[in-house]
């Protein structure tokens, strides 16, 4: 997985294109359009995009914008593949909208948890991987949120992972020997097989508010672990 932040310029379009097989975006700040061929596509902060891969894109903005993106550049670069840029592509262009989002959140944070539930956690797919799980065959793409209070229980599992920070609230994540507090918008590593854990100090007292609660992005290469019955997860 390769991960990167881009800013784009108010009256400054942005034209990439990337040998992946998709592209996962999120909106940190902003709003504008994107142009891919015959597609047009406007979004605003807190929007999440999954776009297939090896397609020029031109990003504008109405004013300065910051977005993070998630792509499998580097495993199709190590076999020295290209995306396919048909109508077989992996994904098809899907895009989440904020409302869309908050509306599966508020679900979320209000579902039960038992002592075996890994965490709380909304999958993202396309049409075309709904059935899969995952938003690419190789990659998932989750909302994790942590309440005042809870943790994600220690565990470890075979993919990696890469935790944007969305909300921090007083949320920690201790990755093997180390503790590193969440900062908005900051991006974890979390390596294959090492064991970790994400708790929220910040304190339950009456209702809850929606600032208090932790919430990440959250993308692993668990694709073919899925498939192949491999994941290895385990509480530690």
């Amino acid at each position: 997985m390769l991960a990167r932040y881009g800013v784009v310029r108010a009256g400054t379009p942005l034209t990439c294109t990337f040998a992946a097989s998709g592209e996962n975006w999120v909106v940190l700040r902003g709003r504008g359009r994107i142009e891919r061929g015959e597609e047009m596509i406007d979004w605003s902060d807190g929007d999440i995009l999954l776009l297939p891969g090896g397609v020029a894109s031109r990003w504008s903005a109405d004013e300065d914008a910051v977005l993070w993106m998630v792509s499998d550049e580097p495993v199709l670069a190590f076999l020295g593949v290209r995306p396919q840029t048909t109508e077989r592509a992996a994904i098809e262009t899907t895009l989440y909208r904020r409302d869309d989002i908050a509306r599966a959140l508020h679900a979320l944070y209000h579902r039960p948890m038992t002592p075996e539930t890994a965490g709380r956690a909304l999958f993202m797919a396309s049409a075309r991987t709904e059935r899969l799980g995952t938003c690419l065959p190789a990659m998932t793409l989750t909302l994790n949120a942590v309440r005042p209070g809870e943790s994600q229980r220690p565990h470890r599992h075979n993919a990696a992972a890469l935790v944007l920070a969305l909300r921090e609230a007083r949320c920690a994540s201790t990755i093997g020997a180390h503790t590193l507090p969440w900062t908005r918008h900051s991006t974890l590593l979390t390596p294959a097989g090492v064991p970790h854990d994400h708790r929220n100090a910040r304190q339950m007292s009456g209702d809850v508010r929606e600032e208090d609660i932790a919430l990440a992005l959250i993308v692993q290469d668990g694709g073919l672990y899925y498939y192949g019955r491999t994941m290895g997860f385990s509480f530690t």
